[in-house]
């Protein structure tokens, strides 16, 4: 459950992966050669040039690049002007006229260019000070997963290092003239913030940029050494001198100018800002005042389960009393990182038993556990899944494994079959794998439907017979309680004017979470990633009524298989389409013939 990945496949795209039911195939009814041709061709003209626009797209395919990226408001109001042009072109196919594979691949692209062509109207409200934006912290990785096979990659390489300084003194420009339009960071962050650029600040070999020798193993021993030379000699003084500058700036007269305040609202159109932020997030148009009163309910529902359990094991303190038993009691946290992993592959062990019996494909790529680096740690609560690629073939939940005194394992089963099986490895790896659909959709998706997928297989493992523990059980409706205060906390933030203090006063009135966890997880839903935390439960909660509609409909005929191949099986989709597609597919399982839609 993270952050920064969902901004990133939100800004750069995302992998998912499909496997086709039968009943998606293209249909024979009612298609046009001419629709689908002409539909195909805009696809791959708009295609074309993303990955032309987007040097990013290397790094999600595991490949080394060339440039970085352009950031200005005028590189960002042409590529909103290029995604007028396709949208013009696509409002011209005869949408009734293609196969429903097609037609949801045209909706999809059209929901994609409204926002395409929206994002200039908001450019001054996304913040380039690390480790905020997406920007600069994920920028690293495009130095960190460098590959050299060649003595040409050592080239390239320093051509790469010679575009960082200028990226950063833009960065610092861009920001300035954020600041004159009453936009910048809340004084909080700075608790992030300044440990993250002292990260980046430090010099020779151990600067995230240099590139130690266990990395080019592959090349010529005189070419390494004097790469290093090169490489350590740029980075001590140009590119030290760009990060100096900038964090003498964002610590001077920036910080002098930032607010006490937290949340979107407090700024110059903010409010509709996180409006179009929930409707990007959730891909549904709900308020802001409705998302707040669901999760008030949501938070009364969970807490009367937890009540429940708590009464079953005989505890006869009142439910805060519970929640400092769970919080401090030593048998539920890890004596080292290998504790957590150890629990978390258990885990994985009893969910890989059940796991013929409710899919009928998996993904073919293996998964498994590792540890996030250190310098991460600090600014995550969790930890995340880290999608296979090319060079790493393997899918990974990066867990976290510091500061093990406030590291609960209570909720370490809901975690993992939320973050890896069947959660993120069976929705992200299969469709990366996935040979059916157009190459812009396995790069695409929307954030509600990848972690309220996630959600969904956490509340799976309940149907399932897990969560034999008590304990265990507990843990699962806390995560469930985390994901409904985020709906609370996260709109109170943003749009109704909460002060960070009452949302971290509501969070650790209903939650188990550490002040660290609190203190993360608050500067995340009001600073990181505003309305980002929605879509995990308004997606679970979507994904469960579209399963209860389908069982209903279709009585004995229901398969959960199939229902699982039916949400799975093309693609990632926005709710709203989400829908449309599970009422086809019930059609469909009902024998019905029905072109198109």
């Amino acid at each position: 459950m993270n952050l920064n990945r969902n901004i990133l496949w939100a800004l750069f795209g995302i992998f998912l992966i499909v496997f086709t039911l039968p009943s998606c195939q293209k249909d024979s009814i009612g298609n046009s050669a001419d629709s689908t041709a002409d539909f195909h061709s805009i696809v791959d003209e708009y295609w074309n040039h993303k990955k032309a626009a987007n040097p990013f797209q290397d790094i999600l395919e595991g490949k080394n690049i060339k440039q970085l990226p352009d950031i200005y408001i005028k590189k960002v109001r042409e590529e909103a002007a290029f995604s007028e042009d396709i949208f013009e072109k696509l409002s011209a196919v005869d949408s009734d006229n293609l196969s429903h594979q097609d037609w949801l691949n045209y909706e999809i692209l059209k929901w994609q260019l409204e926002n395409e062509i929206t994002a200039p109207k908001y450019y001054w409200f996304g913040f380039l000070i690390p480790p905020v934006s997406g920007y600069i912290s994920y920028l690293n990785r495009a130095y960190t997963g460098y590959t050299f096979s060649s003595k040409e990659d050592l080239t390239s390489y320093l051509n790469l290092l010679e575009q960082y300084p200028v990226f950063i003194r833009t960065a610092q420009r861009l920001t300035k003239e954020q600041l004159t339009k009453g936009i910048a960071l809340p004084k909080e962050m700075f608790t992030m913030v300044n440990p993250f650029l002292d990260y980046i600040l430090v010099k020779g070999e151990q600067n995230p940029l240099y590139v130690k020798s266990d990395r080019l193993t592959e090349l010529a021993e005189a070419d390494a050494e004097t790469f290093q030379k090169s490489v350590g000699g740029y980075i001590d003084t140009e590119v030290s001198s760009a990060l100096r500058d900038y964090a003498e700036f964002i610590r001077g007269e920036y910080y002098q100018q930032t607010p006490d305040a937290v949340g979107l609202g407090q700024y110059p159109g903010g409010k509709e800002y996180y409006t179009y932020l929930i409707r990007v997030n959730t891909t549904m148009d709900l308020a802001p005042e409705e998302i707040h009163q669901i999760g008030l309910e949501e938070v009364e529902k969970i807490e009367a389960k937890i009540e429940k359990i708590k009464e079953s094991l005989g505890f006869e303190g009142t439910l805060a009393e519970f929640r400092s038993f769970l919080k401090t009691d030593e048998r539920f946290f890890p004596k080292t990182p290998g504790d957590i992993e150890d629990r978390l592959m258990s885990y994985v062990k009893l969910m890989d038993a059940k796991i013929p019996g409710y899919f009928s494909a998996v993904p073919k790529a293996p998964y498994g556990v590792k540890r996030l680096a250190p310098e991460l740690e600090g600014s995550m609560t969790f930890g995340y899944y880290q999608m296979p690629t090319t060079q790493n073939p393997k899918g990974y939940y990066m867990y976290n494994g510091s500061k093990l005194h406030e590291r609960s394992l209570l909720m370490a089963e809901a975690l993992i079959y939320h973050e890896l099986v069947p959660g993120h490895h069976f929705h992200i790896a299969s469709q990366l794998e996935n040979e059916e659909i157009p190459e812009f959709r396995k790069y695409f998706l929307p954030n509600a439907f990848n972690e309220g997928w996630a959600e969904y297989s956490a509340w799976l493992g309940l149907e399932m017979g897990l969560f034999k523990d008590p304990y265990s059980l507990i843990g699962r409706h806390l995560l469930d309680m985390m994901l409904a205060t985020r709906l609370v906390v996260d709109t109170g933030m943003n749009y109704l004017g909460w002060p960070r203090s009452q949302a971290v006063e509501f969070m650790r009135e209903h939650m188990i979470e550490s002040e660290t966890q609190l203190n993360t997880e608050s500067l995340r839903y009001s600073v990181r990633t505003p309305a980002q935390a929605l879509g995990y439960k308004l997606g679970s909660i979507k994904m469960m009524e579209l399963r209860a509609k389908a069982e209903n409909e279709l009585g004995e005929k229901f398969d959960i298989k199939r229902f699982h191949q039916a949400v799975l099986g093309n693609g990632a989709l926005p709710l709203f389409l989400l829908e449309k597609h599970i009422d086809w597919f019930i059609a469909q399982e009902k024998g019905k013939t029905q072109a198109g839609r």
